[in-house]
Formats: structure tokens, sequence, C-alpha cells
């Protein structure tokens, strides 16, 4: 059998935590040594009645590097650069916008040739909101066995 848990780089991006008022993002997701990237959202129970008003909305960003390491400025990614969704306006590529999509998991590929990636969950008129979290997972890495202790 093949070896996945050190073929693959897991990060918890966003730990745990209720989205309500504020956009939570993934942070500087760094792609460096990595392939493959997929960005999982782990959306929990909405305690508000999801519809065209009350959603999250959630976008997919990517940046260079600025040349000392670190991230130059965002920009949204279209659907060339990512998988498992199409139609992205602005990097939105997903609403969580209907009960079916709440109590849910939500991946999104990344395939663009940037360095840093980004992820945004913005709530949009939410009172109640509730939990959330991300992981990041890449794949083809260029140094093996990864270290996901």
């Amino acid at each position: 059998m093949h070896d996945l848990v050190n073929n693959l780089s897991l990060s918890q991006s966003l730990n745990p935590q209720t989205i309500q008022a504020s956009a939570l993002d993934t942070g500087n997701v760094d792609c460096q040594g990595a392939g493959m990237l997929a960005v999982v959202l782990l959306v929990g129970n909405i305690v508000d009645t999801l519809d065209a008003t009350h959603r999250i909305d959630c976008k997919i960003e990517h940046a260079d590097d600025n040349g000392s390491g670190a991230p130059g400025s965002y920009a949204a990614c279209t659907d060339d650069d990512v998988l498992n969704f199409a139609n992205l306006s602005a990097g939105l590529f997903l609403s969580i916008d209907a009960a079916g999509k709440d109590q849910k998991r939500h991946v999104i590929g990344y395939r663009g040739g940037k360095r840093f990636v980004k992820v945004t969950a913005t709530p949009v008129s939410l009172t109640t909101g509730g939990p959330i979290a991300m992981l990041a997972i890449k794949g083809n890495l260029s140094q093996v066995p990864a270290s996901n202790i």
C-alpha cells in the first residue's frame, strides 16, 4: 500500500470558530514545494436561516512572492486557476446561502501558478452564525516525508 500520510502536507489554516460578523480566512497558504493544493471548508450548523440575503461568501485569491518570501498583492482567482468550481466572479466560488450548503465540507482545488493562496469566508447579514474551519492540503511535494505531527 502506498504511504499517503507522508506524501501530503496537512495544515489547519483556520481553527474552528464561529463566523458571524467578521470575515475569516486561511491566512497565507505557501505553495512552495507543492505541486497541488486543495482547501477544505468545514461548515457546521449555521443558526441563521440562509438565503440570498443571509449567507457566507467564499472567495479564493493568489499572490506571487514579493521577493522576500512573503506574498505580494493578492488578486482574485479565475476559473483557469481552480478545480471543482466554475464561473468565478472576483474570486467568489461559493455562497453558502441555503440550508443544504451548511453542515458540509466544500473543497476547492488550486492549480494556478502563484506561490501564495488565501481563501476568505465573509458573512453577509448573519446575526448568530455558526462554526467554520479550513484545512490546506498540499500534494506532489518536492520534499518527503511531510511533517504532519
